[in-house]
């Protein structure tokens, strides 16, 4: 996990001056305190920690397992968006339906797939259902696996 990623992991924690937190409370204050991005990429950002050691979650509580570590004072995560939220806007935008809708659809997909594929693909699998052109985000999702796979 880059450094900034591990800051962002931090700052719930040094904001709240706790080592642990409930899932809830760390998926709010980066998603809505720190408007990194949604629930959904938050709690994926959750479980990247928890397999790289900088978090411990055990129900529904996360334990800071990161040890001493100094957030830069003002740090700011960059907010680019991401191919999730791309995917997103195509389908509110050619369909007419809410984000909500079409993130409730994708969940519901994902759910009868076992959780076993990123939320990025399932939105686009449900954009593809929905008679939507993905090829442009599909080949990008497409390139960084690539590159993911030979760094």
């Amino acid at each position: 996990m880059d450094r900034e990623r591990a800051y962002l992991v931090a700052t719930p924690f040094k904001k709240r001056g706790k080592g642990s937190l409930k899932v809830s409370d760390f998926v709010f204050a980066l998603s809505l305190d720190l408007k990194w991005g949604p629930p959904e990429k938050v709690r994926a950002l959750l479980r990247e920690a928890e397999a790289e050691g900088l978090v411990k979650i055990e129900g529904d509580i996360v334990h800071a397992t990161f040890g001493e570590m100094e957030v830069p004072v003002g740090f700011k995560p960059t907010t680019e968006e991401g191919i999730l939220e791309r995917a997103i806007r195509l389908v509110t935008s050619q369909t007419g339906m809410s984000r909500k809708e079409v993130i409730s659809m994708a969940n519901e997909r994902q759910s009868s797939l076992s959780g076993l594929v990123d939320m990025d693909a399932v939105v686009l699998l449900v954009a593809r259902e929905l008679g939507l052109d993905v090829s442009t985000l599909a080949a990008e999702v497409y390139q960084n696996l690539i590159s993911k796979e030979g760094g």
